[in-house]
């Protein structure tokens, strides 16, 4: 553990520079700024109980107090698991998705910068979680299915503080605004200050045909917006765009689903969002934790390997021991040693 802490603050001149990069035309640039909420308004608490922050640690104060800095968003999607960008992982050769211990995961948190252990932990206010796994888009290359889960090493309390959000399975366009939300600057410059509180800002959104115009091919797999004052900018790449009254079958009641995560940013500051419907059969194949399978589903998983286990073990006992009356007889007599490699 104190081997990825050092590197962490080791690196953190080469991660900042990340933010220079800009999309200029999707089609030929791969580059990128990380956003974050600009001149949006303060949340309130309980507002996006599935909002995470993925922090890295920037200062080791004492054995027990260190302080974590905001990295990327995410968003709670079921008890284990939480939604975010695949690029917030690709700095230093893809370091945190390899090392994803170094990290940790903030759920109910209303600041930016925290001074914390950095142990599992759940208090009333917030939870704070290790990563297990980091799982990123196989055809990830940015900003093209730039989208991963995070896998916690221990599930999540669900309270008024912290709970998931049901995700868009529908790919439509979306009329009403939607919120996006995180820890941002004030301004779009790199030298604008830092919110130390939750943002939250009202966007627009674009439909599917303008914005493939606007980017000159399909992007069906994207949402665009276009917000010029309210938007997000550098920070908060992984972040939910939530969406209302979508027409979605999984939203009740109006209540919002989770229709994009944060991507990158065009040259003009419009934002571009992974539209979260597109990638529904992928997230659904995502790990959802091994303690959620299910004895009966093991049980089928297992149950085409029997036949092929049995008649290997017939074929190497009529072979070695010269046809056992029974494979029972067969197995006792077998020297079990001899399949060990």
């Amino acid at each position: 553990m104190r081997v990825y802490v050092v590197f962490a603050f080791l690196v953190q001149n080469v991660i900042c520079e990340y933010d220079r990069r800009v999309i200029t035309t999707l089609k030929y640039s791969k580059y990128s700024t990380t956003p974050a909420v600009v001149n949006g308004k303060p949340a309130v608490e309980g507002q996006f109980p599935f909002l995470v922050s993925l922090k890295e640690p920037v200062q080791k104060m004492e054995p027990d107090k260190i302080v974590w800095k905001n990295l990327c968003g995410g968003s709670i999607i079921d008890h284990k698991r939480v939604l975010t960008a695949a690029h917030c992982f690709e700095n230093n050769e893809f370091y945190y998705a390899r090392h994803p211990e170094a990290l940790r995961v903030v759920a109910g948190a209303m600041s930016t910068d925290l001074i914390h252990s950095g142990k599992t932990e759940t208090n009333k206010e917030t939870q704070w979680r290790s990563l297990a796994q980091v799982l990123i888009h196989e055809h990830f290359s940015f900003p093209a299915h730039d989208i991963a889960i995070v896998v916690v090493n221990e599930p999540w309390v669900f309270n008024e503080n912290v709970n998931y959000i049901k995700l868009a399975t529908k790919v439509t366009d979306y009329a009403e605004q939607c919120v996006s939300a995180g820890y941002g600057r004030v301004g779009h410059r790199l030298k604008d200050t830092i919110s130390p509180i939750l943002l939250t800002a009202k966007i627009s959104t674009m439909p599917r045909w303008r914005c493939s115009l606007v980017w000159e091919m399909n992007m069906n797999s994207f949402i665009c917006t276009d917000s010029a004052i309210a938007d997000v900018a550098r920070g908060d790449s992984g972040g939910p765009l939530m969406c209302y009254h979508t027409g979605d079958p999984n939203e009740v009641n109006d209540e919002g689903l989770l229709a994009g995560v944060v991507s990158g940013k065009n040259f003009d500051k419009t934002t571009l969002y992974t539209r979260v419907s597109a990638y529904h059969p992928w997230i659904d194949r995502g790990y959802s934790g091994a303690a959620d399978l299910s004895p009966v589903f093991v049980t089928i998983l297992c149950l085409p390997i029997i036949p092929v286990v049995v008649i290997y073990l017939l074929f190497y006992c009529n072979i070695s021991l010269n046809h056992c009356p029974s494979l029972v007889d067969c197995l006792i007599r077998l020297d079990l040693d001899q399949f060990y490699w």
